[in-house]
């Protein structure tokens, strides 16, 4: 045991000491970058930190959280920000724009030696093919997303970051500058103050002057720092009269804690601790501690949820994103409940895997929409009272066909590997999981759909419209619906309900995000783009498990079914006891 508990905490120590450290840029002092991160800046419809808005901007246009510059410096977010925002001309030699296909630069005219396919180019690099950019952006943006090419894409993704990066070293973009009136909403930008120079508020007029004064600075560090500095008191102050500024330290702080970060590598260590489990089914230590880390992980997972919706003053469903979260969280929290009432090592394993592959999946999802993961809502959702009810409950039930599916694959798998052979009461048990967490989905699956056809009459006029989103939820439920059923009347018994269960899977994911590529009907705002792959990939996994599965079971039968030898030998004994 204590031997154990000392890999444990090694692998722990390895894990801490290889998660990178926050990078430090030489060109700003530490206090710039702490005054920097802190200041309110208003984007997409809500106030936000500087920090959280360099994050994902730099995450858009780098396809990552940090860029090296000229002098080879690696740079933070805020960092790289500063750079753009006050020395455009240093940042223009950053390599920050991530080209995924060689061919888009061919397309504009730009020849770059001795570079990768995909690589990363700074603004100067780009520089030469920026008009024939913009020309076949305008021309390619002319035609819907889903039918432009590859390259048709990439060029007017690139158009698009060129301009953003252009914009923000104008200082069009960042909307840094709070109105004094309250009745106004909208923030402003320091180059629309200085179109209105002669019609600025007091307040406005001291933001402006100390931003032209650090922007002035730049090159001197200690009267940047000073006049950023004013500048940072201009913008909280007035942020905090307008009540916009309360849970920004918040939010920086949740960045930095990274629990989801920390939520992951613990249940990768959990997966491999229940991995050397199944060798060694004895060692109740090792047992111990897969449930602990299981345990640890969806502890952080949830404190991370809930973190993010003291923040947002919302129920942890409001985006795509978050339903990742919430439905992996949910999805291990039964899974370790079904393990203290079973004990049979499979739900454990089953949520040390939905744990790491939940909030994997979420960190990928985040770098591939590569937009802020708490956003302003869309209007249809911005109500408390939907998305307590419907949308949690559609969620669970999500989170519970997901379980369910993974359940009955690692029954089906279990079986064609003879995993614990003749052990009938193993297999039962694993059933038994399956038909519960099925039972369990229906309930909320079919709540949750009803409670969503009566917020459709509210919001649309009508309680059911046929939307593709309505329809896989439909789906969901008469899906479930003719399983339990079927194992009702007999047509399928514990092999053919974890068959049907690990299919299901499929069913859900399609309602929860094969809809969303559609692009139509009134839940379009989910339309995510580049996960098809992945989708498919999942569907392709999930349907060789049932074909597998079908294997196991053809070859069970062919096993159980006697030889015409004992038959014989059989219909002799029969004929002789009659005798």
């Amino acid at each position: 045991m204590n031997a154990l508990l000392r890999w444990i905490v090694c692998v722990v120590a390895l894990l801490a000491l290889a998660t990178p450290g926050r990078a430090q840029a030489e060109r700003w002092t530490p206090r710039a970058l702490e005054l920097a991160g802190a200041l309110p800046v208003q984007e997409g419809g809500r106030v936000k930190p500087l920090d959280t808005f360099a994050s994902f901007t730099l995450l858009r246009l780098n396809g990552q959280r940090s860029a090296v510059d000229a002098d080879g410096r690696k740079l933070t977010p805020t960092a790289w920000l500063l750079d753009v925002l006050f020395d455009p001309e240093h940042a223009a030699r950053t390599r920050c724009f991530l080209v995924a296909d060689a061919d888009a630069l061919t397309a504009i005219g730009v020849h770059v030696e001795e570079r990768r396919k995909r690589d990363r180019y700074s603004y100067r690099e780009l520089e030469p093919g920026l008009s024939k950019l913009l020309e076949l952006a305008h021309q390619y943006d002319a035609l819907e997303a889903g039918r432009r090419s590859s390259l048709q894409a990439q060029v007017v993704a690139l158009a698009e970051n060129v301009m953003l990066f252009a914009r923000l070293s104008r200082h069009e973009v960042a909307a840094l500058i709070p109105p004094q009136e309250r009745r106004s909403e909208a923030w402003s930008t320091p180059s629309e103050l200085r179109q209105r120079a002669s019609a600025l508020s007091t307040s406005e007029a001291g933001a402006l002057e100390a931003f032209e004064a650090a922007a002035s600075a730049a090159e001197r560090p200690r009267e940047f720092e000073a006049a950023l500095e004013r500048f940072h008191h201009h913008a909280v102050v007035g942020a905090r009269l307008r009540g916009e500024y309360d849970k920004l330290d918040s939010e920086r702080a949740y960045y930095r804690a990274d629990l989801l970060g920390w939520s992951l590598k613990v249940f990768l260590l959990a997966f491999v601790a229940t991995a050397f489990l199944w060798l060694a089914p004895r060692r109740r230590g090792l047992y111990a501690a897969s449930v602990a880390l299981a345990s640890i992980g969806a502890t952080l997972l949830v404190a991370a949820i809930v973190w993010r919706c003291v923040l947002r003053g919302r129920p942890p469903v409001t985006t795509l994103y978050e339903t990742k979260l919430f439905v992996t969280a949910v999805g291990v929290l039964v899974a370790l409940a079904i393990e203290a009432i079973g004990r049979q090592r499979l739900a454990l394993s089953a949520a040390a895997t939905l744990g790491a592959l939940g909030v994997f999946v979420a960190s990928g999802y985040e770098v591939l929409d590569k937009r802020d993961t708490m956003p302003a809502l869309v209007a249809v959702l911005d109500t408390n009272f939907w998305l307590a009810t419907h949308v949690t409950a559609i969620s669970i039930g999500y989170a519970a066909g997901m379980l369910a599916a993974l359940l009955a694959s690692g029954y089906l798998l279990a079986k064609l590997f003879r995993v614990r052979r003749g052990d009938r009461p193993f297999y039962a048990a694993l059933s038994r999981m399956v038909y519960g967490v099925l039972c369990f989905g229906l309930i909320f699956s079919l709540v949750g759909t009803m409670l969503g056809g009566i917020w459709a009459n509210e919001s649309w006029g009508r309680f059911w419209g046929w939307d593709p989103k309505e329809n896989g939820a439909l789906l969901i439920v008469i899906s479930q619906l003719v399983v339990l059923h079927a194992r009702r009347g007999g047509y399928l018994r514990e092999h053919g309900v974890c068959m049907a269960a690990a299919f299901g899977g499929t069913v859900v994911a399609f309602s929860w995000w094969g809809v969303n590529l559609l692009g139509v009907g009134l839940h379009s705002y989910g339309f995510t783009s580049g996960i098809h792959t992945a989708l498919w990939s999942y569907y392709g996994v999930q349907w060789s498990i049932c074909g597998l599965g079908a294997i196991a079971w053809l070859l069970e039968r062919r096993a159980a079914k006697p030889s015409p030898v004992e038959t014989s030998r059989e219909a002799s004994r029969t004929t002789s006891r009659a005798a």
